[in-house]
């Protein structure tokens, strides 16, 4: 396979999003996450150095990581399934007066939050790194590997 076709397929099999529940006040939301291009998660991380020893294991801080990310990249849900407006909002000198995202997290517990750090990470390193293994594996096997 050439590479044009190994990059057109995997375009095409991109892993579909995931969503994450979170309880904010009595309701029930849920966080879209998916598989980021590898630029875009190389950058998120790249904000986030590791300030503890939890970080340091990773190589980047994982809640401020599934902060930013979801900033970014998410979408959160109402219960009916619906987007919900997340913009960030600023005064007329573009200073932030107010922050959904922030905000959620202040309202999730630590349990939530570390969940959805959890499902950035096996989206964006965990699964890749096994694929990678996989594919390792059946070349030293002399197999063929599909991925269809």
């Amino acid at each position: 396979m050439s590479l044009k076709d190994a990059l057109a397929k995997a375009r095409e099999s991109r892993p579909e999003p995931v969503l994450q529940a979170v309880v904010v006040g009595d309701d029930l939301f849920q966080v879209e996450l998916r598989r980021l291009d590898g630029m875009d998660w190389a950058g998120v991380t790249a904000e986030c150095p590791p300030t503890d020893e939890s970080g340091a294991r990773y190589g980047y801080d994982i809640n401020k990581a599934a902060l930013i990310a979801c900033r970014r990249f998410s979408r959160l849900l109402d219960s009916d399934g619906e987007p919900v407006d997340m913009s960030v909002t600023r005064d007329a000198k573009g200073a932030v007066t107010d922050d959904p995202w922030a905000n959620v997290f202040k309202a999730i517990s630590g349990a939530e939050i570390g969940a959805i750090a959890a499902m950035w990470w096996g989206l964006n390193m965990l699964d890749p790194n096994t694929r990678v293994v996989e594919l390792k594996k059946a070349l030293a096997g002399g197999g063929k590997t599909s991925s269809s």
